[in-house]
């Protein structure tokens, strides 16, 4: 599947941002989770808000608080609902 280009800029820097430990893992999950989210709602390129969603339906409750200051570190638009 496709990425828009912000996508692919987004996941590059979040991924980048992560321990190595955990960079692996998340790089996977997040990117096969992205793109089932952008299958499903009919989307033939994966968009921000696919992305977004992805890396908080991915990450563990315990570290989804500290995704939200990764994202705004880097001034990742994300909202509280994508948060759940």
């Amino acid at each position: 599947m496709e990425w828009s280009p912000k996508a692919q800029e987004i996941f590059n820097k979040v991924i980048k941002e992560l321990p190595q430990f955990h960079r692996t893992i998340a790089e996977r999950l997040v990117k096969e989770s992205a793109e089932e989210l952008a299958e499903l709602k009919g989307l033939a390129v994966v968009a921000e808000k696919e992305l977004v969603e992805a890396f908080f339906k991915e990450v563990p409750p315990a570290f989804k608080p500290m995704m939200e200051r990764l994202f705004e570190r880097l001034n990742i638009a994300y909202s509280k609902t994508d948060n759940r």
